[in-house]
């Protein structure tokens, strides 16, 4: 049973980590906009400038992905489609920045 709990709350973690997420990347998103006069979203820090913020931009990408997953899972588990949808919502607006920030 506690295996089934821990599972359940790293489930919701990732669910909040990827809304979380997302927020973050609005927020910097109009940030970065307001501040150029142009919208130009992007994560801060991902120049890859050097190998560390190369090695850093893998890492926020993997956390993104696992968490992701993580919070579909807990999403799915809800069985409500209002929490599928915000996941879908977080998840779309997390990749649309990551591509867009790639190229």
């Amino acid at each position: 049973m506690a295996n089934y709990e821990n599972r359940r709350t790293l489930n919701f973690l990732g669910f909040v980590a990827t809304i979380l997420i997302a927020i973050a990347i609005l927020i910097a998103g109009i940030v970065t906009w307001i501040k150029s006069g142009h919208f130009g979203m992007g994560i801060p820090g991902l120049g890859f400038s050097n190998i560390q913020t190369a090695l850093v931009c893998i890492a926020n990408i993997c956390a993104y992905i696992l968490a992701m997953f993580a919070g579909f899972a807990y999403a799915r588990s809800k069985r409500n489609i209002a929490y599928m949808i915000v996941q879908i919502i977080a998840v779309v607006i997390i990749l649309f920045v990551v591509i867009t920030s790639l190229f």
